[in-house]
């Protein structure tokens, strides 16, 4: 006597290629999920790694400008690319000066004694700079001169953290006298006739 019996061994194509096709979805989620989890992590880390950079910067001008006598009328360069600031500080009876300038993407600094041509070089605070209007020089109720510092950080042209982020800083010169700000426009200014 024989039964017959129908025994399942496997699946049928039809019922794999719709296992496969499932899979394959979810699959596809959950690798744009986790690459999307990644990308905003890259530029997390990114941007924080910008502003800590930005910070140091805002520290070191924030002790110069705060006790600054003076603060220039900033002006561009002669191919209206280069843009320049100048501040003045007395320390003890030394008049110093301090210019700032935003070239080529890059914001520089170097001082002088005020009077002397300057012969140093110039110093990099920071890099991947763009601004059409980086400084402006204003008055606190006619009393102290500001100077505002607006700046935008690319932290990366291409790849998953590509960005940019802008900041403004705002100094007030505590030593200064805005109502003398004809004295003060150009206060500094050989450091302009020196690249």
């Amino acid at each position: 006597m024989r039964v017959n019996c129908r025994e399942d061994r496997g699946f049928t194509l039809i019922e794999l290629v719709v296992a496969m096709s499932i899979m394959g979805f979810f699959t596809a989620i959950v690798a744009t999920a986790i690459a999307q989890m990644y990308h905003t992590a890259n530029q997390a880390e990114a941007t924080q790694s910008l502003q800590s950079r930005l910070n140091v910067v805002f520290e070191r001008l924030d002790t110069e400008i705060r006790y600054a006598a003076a603060i220039s009328t900033p002006s561009t360069g002669e191919d209206g690319q280069d843009h320049y600031v100048e501040y003045l500080n007395v320390n003890g009876g030394t008049q110093l000066c301090t210019e700032l300038r935003l070239r080529d993407g890059v914001l520089q600094r170097r001082t002088w004694t005020s009077g002397d041509t300057p012969s140093g070089g110039w110093s990099t605070l920071a890099g991947e700079i763009t601004s059409s209007t980086p400084f402006t020089v204003s008055s606190n109720g006619n009393v102290r001169q500001q100077l505002r510092l607006s700046l935008t950080a690319t932290f990366a042209s291409t790849g998953p953290a590509a960005g940019s982020h802008t900041t403004e800083f705002l100094f007030t010169a505590l030593n200064s006298d805005a109502s003398a700000t004809t004295s003060n426009a150009t206060v500094c200014g050989e450091g302009r006739a020196a690249p």
